[in-house]
């Protein structure tokens, strides 16, 4: 029977290239864009030989390669989704090959659907599908030779070169060959021994060469065990090939059908459970905050209200840069300080440590925005980060650092799309006049440093403010933390000695503060009317008072009226799980 395409599986293969684009375009486009930003690929030979350090150089290396390609806006969802309808044609000719089946396009979208639910996960890799593909390549090679001595050549040749071309997949090659030479009339005993015996030798031989821990040799270049149900998905599809081929032609829609809902059935079951559409919103707002759009962040925050740790830093972050932090700080879910300044300790995952350095950056305190974009490196997955490479950049860039900035600028001109922003950046130091945004970053920089415990963000906040009285970025950061933390007294103090000076406008937040706190000191008419509170502010603080007497603080019967203002938060909140 013809192992050629007919007009169903061009069908098929439309269909499921466009279903995977537009899945990955709508619904999880932002997983894309943080793949590109934990890896950093670049154009040199010393990187190129890094590779040959771990197996499966090659799948990694074409996986990295296409990775970068997720920077751009369709990119993730155009590279992954003709990769997966790849992987479809070579795993469709395989079960062609091995079952004869009429329905080979039907069989392979299980395996293309588990695939496709394990891509939903953050650090599953490019390189594991690819990897995959080769095994598939190779396999379908070795089942064309006819000679018998060549066939045993080419066992032989694989056997020893698979698992450093492709990793751990190259397991699934001996499960699929031996079935074929075994139906073909070619299976000897020997030829076969001595190919398991190189083949599943090969991770348990090499993982000390290679550093890789017992389990990690079995499924590099992937990340988790869950990898191993793709293969899997594999031998079970070929079996139900197999077992369905004697009937299919008299139950030919009936298996259709089966094979269709099964597909179906594999992957909603299978994103359910490995998509992370609360994480996709999260991603979003970081995404964008990474691309320098506030706007788009405090609309995606108004949209998602999510009850999120994360959402709110990324989403307070936006405020200030608009400027509106203090003025609809409480429009937002806000968790106490940590909304502001989030804690990197060991209980943090590695992407809350990955984001860490973005507020110090937004304020200006370049020694811990190093300090968290170093940690950030480091602990994320390949310890080498595009972002985090570009933001050392700029952090020396800003410090006035030229030798590390140079060298992150030179490391950013070996790659495919972050070569133009680097060169321009080089340039402009080679000329020696600062860009716009250099200027102004500089003149958030505090002259001196002092010593410091890392997650003392109040002391940090109260040093760079008497540095820079004139970064309201940085007053605002202070004054929205001892808020958030409700102490009040703090609060006034500092709000008198760094925010009455700047003439700005009294904010919304800060004016329903200062009244608490002048009303609980006891304060004069006088002292009240210096602060230039508007008088529908303390218009709504007297209804606040009466109705919190007259309720005695009843949460439900103030909650509608004053749920956003700091006298409801003050009185109310408490810290909720993430």
């Amino acid at each position: 029977m013809s192992n050629g395409f007919r007009k169903y599986d061009w069908a098929i293969l439309t269909g499921l290239v466009v279903a995977s684009f537009l899945f990955f375009q709508l619904a999880y486009s932002y997983h894309l864009f943080l793949k590109e930003q934990i890896q950093l690929f670049l154009f040199t030979s010393d990187y190129f030989l890094s590779y040959f350090t771990k197996p499966a150089w090659l799948a990694c290396y074409l996986g990295d390669f296409l990775t970068q390609f997720f920077y751009l806006k369709g990119g993730g969802a155009l590279v992954l989704s003709l990769l997966l309808g790849l992987e479809w044609i070579v795993v469709r000719t395989a079960i062609s090959r091995l079952s004869q089946s009429v329905f080979s396009g039907l069989w392979a979208l299980l395996p293309v659907a588990v695939d496709w639910s394990i891509h939903c996960n953050t650090l599953h890799p490019l390189s594991a599908t690819i990897g995959f593909i080769l095994v598939l390549i190779l396999f379908l090679i070795y089942s064309f030779i006819a000679n018998k001595w060549l066939s045993y050549f080419v066992l032989v040749l694989f056997s020893l070169t698979g698992y450093w071309l492709a990793g751990s997949s190259f397991l699934l090659f001996p499960v699929l060959a031996l079935p074929y030479d075994f139906h073909n009339q070619r299976a000897g005993w020997l030829k076969w021994l001595l190919a398991f015996l190189l083949i599943f030798s090969a991770p348990i031989v090499l993982r000390h060469h290679y550093l890789l821990t017992f389990l990690q040799s079995f499924v590099y270049p992937a990340f988790s065990l869950k990898y191993l149900l793709l293969p899997a998905s594999v031998v079970l599809a070929v079996t139900l090939a197999f077992a369905f081929r004697r009937i299919e032609l008299t139950y030919s829609k009936r298996i259709a059908g089966f094979i269709t809902a099964s597909f179906l059935f594999v992957l909603f079951a299978g994103v359910w459970t490995q998509a992370n559409f609360k994480f996709e919103k999260i991603l979003a707002l970081d995404i964008e905050t990474y691309f320098g759009n506030p706007d788009k962040v405090i609309e995606l925050a108004r949209k998602y209200n999510l009850k999120n740790n994360q959402a709110a830093y990324f989403t307070n972050m936006a405020l200030a840069q608009k400027g509106l932090l203090a003025e609809n700080l409480l429009d937002f879910y806000q968790p106490f300080s940590l909304g502001l300044i989030p804690p990197v300790t060991p209980e943090q995952n590695w992407q809350s440590i990955f984001v860490s350095n973005e507020v110090f950056y937004l304020i200006g305190d370049m020694n811990m925005a190093q300090h968290s974009a170093m940690l950030g490196n480091t602990f994320s997955p390949y310890q080498r980060s595009s972002r985090m490479m570009r933001r050392l950049a700029e952090i020396n860039l800003a410090t006035g650092d030229s030798a590390a900035a140079t060298k992150y600028l030179r490391i950013l001109s070996k790659t495919m799309f972050h070569r133009k922003w680097a060169e321009k950046q080089l340039n402009m130091l080679q000329s020696g006049k600062a860009d716009n945004w250099l200027t102004n970053k500089r003149r958030q920089i505090a002259d001196a440093d002092m010593l410091r415990k890392s997650n003392d963000y109040l002391s940090s906040l109260k040093f760079m403010v008497e540095q820079r009285p004139d970064n309201t970025l940085a007053v605002d950061y202070l004054l929205c933390y001892l808020l958030l933390n409700k102490d009040l007294k703090q609060f006034r103090e500092n709000y008198d000695r760094f925010y009455l000076d700047l003439n700005r406008k009294v904010p919304k937040v800060y004016a329903e503060a200062l009244l608490a706190q002048l009303v609980a000191s006891g304060a004069s008419q006088v002292e009240v009317m210096k602060y230039h509170i508007d008088a529908k502010i303390i218009k709504q603080f007297a209804e606040y008072t009466n109705e919190y007497d007259q309720s005695s603080g009843n949460i439900n019967a103030l909650n509608r009226k004053f749920a956003r203002t700091y006298w409801f938060y003050y009185h109310f909140a408490t810290m909720q799980k993430k």
